[in-house]
């Protein structure tokens, strides 16, 4: 009887090791795991416990936009790529069909307990919007709408993916991460230094009207000169002086929401302007910049290129 009892703890725990061994191993198809452009970002295949899904966020907290009307969840019995980790959470890719894939945040103690991965090491830069565009978590296959920025928007670049650049926003208040075309992007200049030294120069008034000048100069020493067009056509030039200083968003002043305030002074005439300063790499590899002005909360700007 003694024999019989062992044998079945024996039998037992033999059964209990292969269901546990079984349980940590999730054997997948990833015939159609997809090839990661080229850029900061990159992902390896993990395989995860089987017979488990997760709750899936478009950036590293609970509070952030969810995908499929806040419904999205990722199971393990499929691939998933993992890109990194950050701070509690793993950044992962996953495919709900053979059309549609999703790239978003799950807990990181999803990931078996001897499997580690890097950290994301994402790089935050300030950008602006060029134009209305929609962002996806799915850059790769079918490029379906997570959210929507309008022109203008302030966003934070944090990677790259081939033509995509992996952004992060908010959409009526809610913050998500997600990814662009990167054409549609420009940088913001934030620090005050490259500011003054950006704005230095001759500009021409390519949109609005309201800052009364077909072309202006911003000196080096803090003057500036103008040339501006009266109601009978005449040209008449003038000057003044010109300074820069932050801007406290805070303040709701500016209807862009600008980095900067710029002192414009003529005569007897001090005008105050929001600025944001964009840059671009020009073909030859020279930085570009324009000048978006805006002189009140309503959408009134002014843009001035070099």
């Amino acid at each position: 009887m003694k024999k019989l009892v062992s044998l079945f703890l024996l039998l037992m725990l033999l059964c209990g090791t292969a269901l546990a061994e079984n349980a940590t191993v999730s054997t997948v198809d990833t015939s159609n795991v997809p090839v990661i452009p080229e850029g900061t970002l990159s992902a390896e295949v993990i395989s995860f416990t089987g017979n488990q899904t997760y709750a899936v966020y478009s950036a590293p907290t609970k509070k952030s936009i969810r995908g499929a009307k806040g419904k999205a969840r990722v199971s393990t019995n499929g691939w998933i790529q993992v890109f990194g980790a950050e701070d509690d959470w793993i950044l992962v890719q996953y495919d709900i069909s053979d059309k549609q894939n999703r790239i978003g945040y799950i807990y990181i103690n999803a990931l078996p307990r001897e499997v580690t991965v890097p950290d994301l090491n994402l790089k935050r830069a300030a950008a602006v919007v060029n134009y209305d565009v929609e962002v996806t978590d799915d850059p790769l296959v079918s490029k379906t709408p997570l959210a929507k920025l309008t022109e203008n928007t302030k966003v934070t670049c944090l990677g790259t993916m081939g033509t995509w650049t992996y952004i992060e926003g908010t959409e009526k208040d809610v913050l998500f991460r997600g990814f662009v075309p990167t054409e549609c992007l420009s940088g913001t200049v934030t620090t005050l230094r490259e500011a003054e030294k950006a704005i230095v120069g001759s500009w021409k008034l390519y949109a609005g009207t309201s800052i009364d000048a077909s072309r202006i100069v911003f000196h080096e020493d803090g003057s500036v000169t103008g040339r501006s067009t009266l109601e009978s056509g005449r040209e008449v030039e003038w000057n003044g002086s010109w300074q820069l200083d932050y801007y406290d968003s805070n303040r709701s002043r500016y209807w862009n929401d600008s980095e900067f305030e710029l002192t414009l002074s003529r005569g007897t005439s001090v005008e105050l302007y929001g600025l944001r300063i964009c840059r671009q790499s020009a073909e030859n590899g020279k930085i570009k910049y324009a000048l978006v002005l805006s002189d009140g909360t309503k959408t009134s700007g002014m843009v001035l290129t070099e």
